[in-house]
């Protein structure tokens, strides 16, 4: 089930803005009675470009991610997915990680009205589902995994949300969703 996340209350439902993404994240670390890691992907494109949308927003709040992302290099390649931990609750063993999903082929523009790949959507998902399975099944802590994202694919992308939102609804099944909106 997806949760749509807004700020003022409409039919229970919140809006938040970019920062409120990382903002609601990092506020999960310290839930003692209820610890829970939170994975923020967003859709990244494969020229080691991270200057624009939300990868520009998560590049100036933890320039790491940034940097760790420009590592790659050339071998940023479509269905590739790279986890770095920008927050972190010692006490509670959770943390907060961004996941670049490199599923952007170029960037948009008249010759490419959408760069998104969805076959390279679909693998870097998936990728992020078996790692939450992965932790899920050697969590001693009772830890709990949530997403938090922003629409991703569908803006500088050029993806359609409908079809992105089946696809969480199909392959994140059983992972709390929430997706920020404006």
């Amino acid at each position: 089930m997806i949760n749509y996340t807004k700020k003022k209350t409409q039919s229970n439902k919140l809006i938040y803005t970019k920062n409120d993404i990382v903002e609601s994240a990092i506020s999960r670390l310290d839930l003692t009675n209820s610890p829970t890691t939170v994975f923020i992907p967003h859709v990244c494109n494969n020229m080691n470009l991270f200057g624009a949308g939300f990868a520009r927003y998560i590049g100036d709040k933890f320039p790491i991610v940034k940097e760790n992302f420009h590592l790659l290099g050339n071998k940023s390649t479509l269905g590739h997915t790279q986890y770095i931990g920008v927050a972190n609750n010692n006490l509670t063993k959770t943390k907060v990680i961004i996941c670049n999903m490199i599923a952007q082929n170029g960037i948009i523009n008249p010759k490419n009205n959408r760069p998104l790949n969805y076959a390279s959507l679909v693998f870097c998902m998936n990728d992020i589902r078996n790692k939450i399975i992965s932790l899920s099944k050697n969590n001693i802590e009772d830890i709990k995994y949530e997403i938090h994202a922003p629409k991703f694919g569908s803006g500088l992308a050029g993806g359609n949300w409908n079809f992105i939102e089946n696809l969480i609804e199909d392959i994140w099944t059983d992972i709390p969703v929430y997706i920020y909106v404006k």
